[in-house]
């Protein structure tokens, strides 16, 4: 596999993956405010709880949290949908992290540099050992390479995601009579009180 050209970062690049990186900590507070929301906690003792887990293990705890509380099934899709697109891009989140990038294709695009230290092939899955591996490396084996367009308009899609309103009462409204119309108001999120 070509090896690419390094040190290839201009600072276009490092505005989109600082973007990509603030958007995803934004959505990160999403669940926690929603995690919140349906326990009856507050934001900050959630952050305080998950703060050494990763993205999909907060992601995996809200919704069995809302397994386990009665909030309408079309609310949890909602939910799930929303956080959907930080699932497909959270491969990219975790390069931004965590490699080093080259230059490749006729210097147009860049990805991870440690995807040139060996063949293609050995990113592919030879065996469903676990969910987590195999769906981790579905992700990259169709995208591995990203040009300046393509990451403004992952930055465009996270941006417009995020926007996205009513998934957290009080926040996503900023007047009375928005709050009122949240498609997941407080009674569709908050723990059912027990007598």
């Amino acid at each position: 596999m070509n090896k690419g050209k390094p040190n290839c970062l201009t600072e276009q690049h490092m505005m989109l993956f600082g973007m990509v990186t603030k958007l995803f900590a934004q959505h990160e507070v999403l669940i926690h405010e929603i995690t919140a929301t349906v326990s009856g906690s507050d934001a900050t003792s959630i952050k305080l709880l998950t703060r050494g887990l990763a993205f999909t293990v907060k992601r995996d705890a809200l919704f069995n949290l809302l397994r386990h509380r009665a909030v309408p099934l079309d609310r949890i899709d909602q939910v799930r949908r929303h956080l959907q697109i930080i699932n497909t891009f959270a491969p990219l989140c975790n390069d931004i992290a965590h490699s080093a990038w080259i230059e490749v294709e006729s210097e147009t695009s860049i990805q991870p540099a440690w995807l040139s230290h060996g063949p293609l092939t050995a990113i592919k899955a030879v065996h469903d050992i676990d969910e987590h591996s195999k769906h981790f490396i579905e992700d990259n084996q169709d995208k591995i390479t990203y040009t300046l367009d393509e990451l403004k308009r992952i930055v465009e899609n996270l941006e417009m995601n995020y926007t996205c309103r009513g998934l957290v009462p009080g926040r996503d409204a900023g007047r009375p009579e928005e709050q009122a119309h949240l498609s997941l108001g407080q009674e569709g999120l908050a723990s059912p009180s027990r007598a």
